[in-house]
């Protein structure tokens, strides 16, 4: 009998644990959040404005919304021709905090999604999805965007065919 109460006690004390560890994580993740969109001045418009400027000719092939150096930042892809432009924005301020160039063996092919429509067909399929990141590469033989999104604590990645907007893959990661 006295066992058996000890193992109760015993499993109330782990459940109370998990409890108390999951509130902690959650206050965590939300303050993280709070820090990150105070940190977020500049929408995503307009840092891809920013670099439009920079490379009017460019095509944007990949775009995320980071964190460096305890700053919130925009990195983003562009190609011109042959040409790669990586730019790093300050999401605060605009500014930009690194410009680099680099020549590429390969010219990227004009998509016939573009970005934006790529980027809202994978938000038609989720519900409360926020957008991360979006990446123009070849996978397969065919250029596609792979789309990654924030769903509470889990990720979703879809690879959506640059040419005809098929959803090729939808991946949750928990």
């Amino acid at each position: 009998m006295e066992i058996k109460k000890l193992l109760e006690k015993k499993k109330l004390l782990i459940v109370g644990v998990i409890i108390l560890g999951s509130i902690g994580i959650s206050a965590g993740v939300l303050a993280a959040t709070q820090l990150t969109n105070s940190q977020v001045k500049i929408t995503e418009q307009q840092a891809k404005d920013i670099v439009n400027n920079e490379v009017p000719n460019g095509q944007i092939t990949k775009f995320k919304l980071d964190r460096e150096h305890g700053k919130m930042v925009y990195e983003i892809e562009v190609m011109e021709g042959n040409i790669e432009k990586e730019f790093d924005i300050d999401a605060e301020t605009g500014a930009i905090l690194k410009s680099e160039t680099e020549t590429k063996n390969r010219i990227v092919e004009t998509p016939k999604i573009s970005y934006e429509q790529a980027k809202e067909i994978a938000l038609k399929q989720s519900k409360d999805g926020k957008f991360k990141e979006i990446d123009l590469k070849h996978k397969n033989g065919k250029l596609v965007y792979d789309i990654e999104l924030a769903e509470g604590f889990m990720d979703r990645e879809f690879l959506i065919d640059a040419n005809t907007g098929e959803i090729l893959k939808d991946k949750k990661d928990f």
